[in-house]
This record gives structure tokens, sequence and C-alpha cells, in this order.
């Protein structure tokens, strides 16, 4: 079993090595990342923390 687990190791690193394995990349469909949404999300966050909740939750663990 190790020699089967090797060998498809061994042409696993020989294939990305040789750049032969197709690149997908997913489409960045999201807010773009600019300040008013950074600002936003920050914003949110500091609520969230101010909410109490994240205290409440770590009591319970």
């Amino acid at each position: 079993m190790m020699t089967n687990a090797s060998t498809f190791m061994d042409e696993f690193m020989r294939k990305l090595e040789n750049n032969e394995f197709r690149k997908e990349n997913q489409p960045n469909n999201g807010p773009d990342l600019d300040e008013p949404f950074v600002r936003q999300q920050l914003a949110s966050y500091v609520r969230v923390l101010k909410s109490g909740i994240m205290d409440a939750a770590a009591q319970k663990l």
C-alpha cells in the first residue's frame, strides 16, 4: 500500500512541477473591498462587540 502512495505522490509532484494541472479561477462576485465597504464592516463588527453577544457566547464555553 505504501508503494502505491509513494508512486502517487511522485506522479502528483511531477505533474505539479510541470504545470500539467488545469487551473480554474473562481470569479469574485462579491463587493469591492474599498474604503466605504471596509468602514461599514468595521462599524458592524464594533456593534457586535459592544452588544455583549460575544461575551455571552464565551461564557458558555
